[in-house]
């Protein structure tokens, strides 16, 4: 059976936001992505704001001008009020968590011809192009079973 996706966004990362600023790709897909975003059950903490998008959504994570991760997009929760410098959270599916390879612009217009740049702010990319995304991501990686197993 065949799951449509709703949509496609890329979701950008600041390397200005506390514990980011010198901190590789690397070290943020494998700290961030598969250890401990995993372990959360892939609650994703912002500072300022969200993301409106429907379930099913795919989320690019977007970090030094790259696409350094991908998960599916669950619901997104406003704290009435901040807790610790934050204001929300996006729920994701922990299972779903993919880093690879990363992807830069010029990646990006090989599925999307249109890709102007990255920037700080989130972008819709055509849905229907995102299997030939996942045809030309190289060394993926997902969480351990033993991360995922943490939150349950």
């Amino acid at each position: 059976m065949r799951h449509d996706i709703p949509a496609v966004r890329i979701l950008p990362m600041s390397t200005k936001t506390p514990g980011f600023a010198s901190r590789s790709i690397e070290d943020v897909q494998k700290r961030l992505f598969l250890r401990d975003l995993a372990a959360c059950g892939g609650h994703y903490r912002y500072r300022s704001a969200g993301l409106n998008a429907e379930a099913g959504t795919i989320v690019l994570f977007q970090y030094r001008a790259r696409i350094i991760a991908s998960a599916v997009f669950i619901f997104d929760e406003k704290f009435a009020r901040p807790r610790a410098g934050h204001s929300g959270v996006i729920h994701l599916d922990p299972a779903s968590i993919r880093t690879f390879d990363s992807l830069d612009v010029e990646d990006m217009r090989k599925v999307w011809p249109s890709f102007r740049a990255f920037g700080h702010v989130k972008q819709f990319l055509n849905p229907t192009l995102y299997p030939k995304l996942k045809r030309r991501l190289k060394n993926v990686a997902k969480p351990a079973a033993t991360a995922l197993k943490k939150n349950r």
